[in-house]
C-alpha cells in the first residue's frame, strides 16, 4: 500500500519540480526605472537634447527673419498670409508628428528616428538654397525641413526627461533653452550673411552647421530605458488621456496660448521695419526676444521645482499674453524702439518659461509616470500643432496687405490670456484631487 502510494506521488513530484524549474527559468519582470537625477549619461543626453532643440525649434524660431526677407525681397509679390503658411507648416509638422515620433522613441530608442530625420532636415536646407519659386520654398523649407524637425524635436526632450525626477524641470529647461539660443543665433547669423553673401550661400552654410551639430547629438544621446520594441505599439491618438479633466483643461488652455504665441516671433521684425528701424535692428528684435527666452526657460522651471509647476506656468502664460496687450499694442500707434525692446524682453522671458514647463506639467497630470512620456507629449503637441498651423495665417489675414498690425496684436494677446485661464482650471482640478487623496 505504501509502495503504491509512493509510485503515484513520484510523477506528481516530478511534475511539480519541472513546473518550478520552468518558473525559475522565466525572466524576472523588469525593475521600475529609478531616475538617477544626474550622472555622465544623463548630462550627456541633456547636451544632445539641447543640440536637437537648437537645430529644430531654434531654427524655426528665426521665422520672423524669413518673413521679413520673403516679404521685402524674394517673395515680395506674395501676400503676408501666404508667406506665413511656409513658416507655420514647419511648426505644424514638428508638433503634430510628435505623437508618432514619441511612439518610435518608446519602441526603438531615440537614435532610430533621430538619425534619418537629421539627414532629412539637412537635405531640406540644401534644397531651400536652390529654391526660387513659392512652391519650391514650401516643399524644401515647410515639408522637407519640417518633417526632419519633427523627428529631431522629440527624442532629445523625451530621453533627457527620463533621467531626472527631482531636477526634471531644471533639466528640461536646459534642453528647451537650446531652441532659445537657436532663436538668438540664427536671426543674427542669417541677417549678417544675407547682406554679405546672399540668400543661397547663407542657407548652404546653415545646412553645414546644422549637419555637424546633429551628428554630435546622434553620438551623445544615450537612452536610460530599454526600448520596448514592437510590444510598445499603441494607437497614435491616446483617447484615454482626454478622460482626465485636468488634461483636457491643460491642453485646451495651451491650444489658445499657442494660437497667439507665434505672432510676436513672426511679425516683430516686420513691425520694426515698418517703424523705420534699420534692417539689422528689425532682424535683431527676434534675437532679443529669444535671448530673454533663454533665461525664461531655465530660471522659472528651477523655481517651479520648489513652488509647483502649474503655479509658475499659469503666471508666466498670463504675463506673456498681457504684455502683448499692455506693451506691444500701445507702441503700435506710438512707435518707440525702447518700448519694442522692452516688449521683446518681457514676452521672451515669460513665453520661454511656458514652453519649458510643458513636460513637467504633463508628468504632474499623469502622476509622474515616465515610461510613456513620448506618447503623452505627442498627443499634447498634436493639439498644439493645429493651433500653430492656423494661428499665423489668421493673423496674416487680419493684417492683409496693410501696415496696421492692431488686429493681429489684439488677437495674439487675447488668445494667450484666454489660454492662461484654462491653465488655472487645470491647476484647480489637480489641487482638488490632491486634497481629496489626503
Amino acid at each position: 500500500m505504501s509502495s503504491a502510494s509512493s509510485e503515484k506521488s513520484a510523477p506528481q513530484d516530478a511534475q511539480q519540480r519541472q513546473h518550478a524549474d520552468q518558473e525559475a527559468a522565466k525572466p524576472a519582470p523588469p525593475a521600475a526605472f529609478d531616475p538617477p537625477d544626474g550622472g555622465r549619461a544623463a548630462w550627456q543626453t541633456v547636451a544632445a537634447g539641447w543640440l536637437c532643440q537648437f537645430c529644430s525649434f531654434g531654427f524655426i524660431n528665426a521665422l520672423g527673419t524669413f518673413q521679413l526677407v520673403y516679404e521685402t525681397d524674394i517673395l515680395k509679390t506674395t501676400s503676408s498670409s501666404a508667406i506665413s503658411w511656409i513658416l507655420t507648416m514647419q511648426l505644424f509638422l514638428m508638433f503634430f508628428l510628435s505623437q508618432p515620433v514619441g511612439m518610435i522613441v518608446d519602441m526603438f530608442g531615440p537614435r532610430a528616428i533621430l538619425m534619418p530625420t537629421s539627414i532629412l532636415a539637412v537635405v531640406g536646407l540644401v534644397a531651400l538654397s536652390f529654391a526660387k519659386e513659392y512652391w519650391q520654398i514650401f516643399l524644401a523649407q515647410s515639408l522637407c525641413f519640417g518633417l526632419g524637425a519633427a523627428g529631431i524635436f522629440v527624442p532629445g526632450l523625451v530621453t533627457a526627461s527620463q533621467y531626472f525626477k527631482r531636477k526634471r524641470a531644471f533639466a528640461v529647461g536646459i534642453v528647451a533653452s537650446g531652441s532659445s539660443v537657436g532663436g538668438v543665433v540664427f536671426p543674427v547669423f542669417l541677417a549678417q550673411l544675407f547682406d554679405q553673401i546672399g540668400f543661397r550661400a547663407t542657407i548652404r552654410w546653415t545646412a553645414l552647421m546644422v549637419g555637424v551639430l546633429l551628428a554630435i547629438a546622434n553620438v551623445l544621446v544615450v537612452p536610460p530605458i530599454k526600448p520596448k520594441g514592437w510590444a510598445g505599439r499603441r494607437t497614435l491618438l491616446s483617447v484615454a488621456v482626454f478622460k482626465q479633466p485636468a488634461y483636457v483643461l491643460f491642453v485646451g488652455g495651451s491650444f489658445f496660448f499657442f494660437w497667439g504665441l507665434f505672432g510676436p516671433f513672426n511679425y516683430l521684425p516686420l513691425f520694426a521695419e515698418q517703424a523705420k528701424s534699420t534692417y539689422a535692428v528689425a532682424s535683431y528684435t527676434v534675437s532679443i526676444l529669444n535671448a530673454a527666452s533663454i533665461f525664461g526657460r531655465i530660471l522659472p522651471p528651477l523655481y517651479s521645482d520648489r513652488v509647483g509647476h502649474f503655479s509658475v506656468i499659469t503666471v508666466c502664460a498670463f504675463v506673456a499674453g498681457l504684455s502683448v496687450l499692455v506693451v506691444w499694442l500701445p507702441i503700435n500707434t506710438h512707435h518707440s524702439l525702447g518700448g519694442l525692446i522692452v516688449f521683446a524682453l518681457v514676452f521672451g522671458f515669460f513665453s520661454g518659461a511656458f514652453v519649458s514647463l510643458i513636460t513637467p506639467c504633463l508628468l504632474q497630470v499623469a502622476g509622474g509616470h515616465t515610461a510613456d512620456l513620448g506618447a503623452m507629449l505627442g498627443t499634447y503637441f498634436a493639439v498644439a500643432a493645429i493651433a500653430s498651423l492656423t494661428g499665423l495665417p489668421i493673423q496674416g489675414a487680419i493684417t492683409g496687405s496693410g501696415d496696421n498690425l492692431t488686429g493681429l496684436i489684439v488677437f495674439s494677446g487675447v488668445a494667450m490670456v484666454v489660454g492662461s485661464a484654462g491653465l488655472v482650471g487645470a491647476m484647480g482640478v489637480l489641487r482638488k484631487k490632491r486634497n481629496a487623496a489626503n
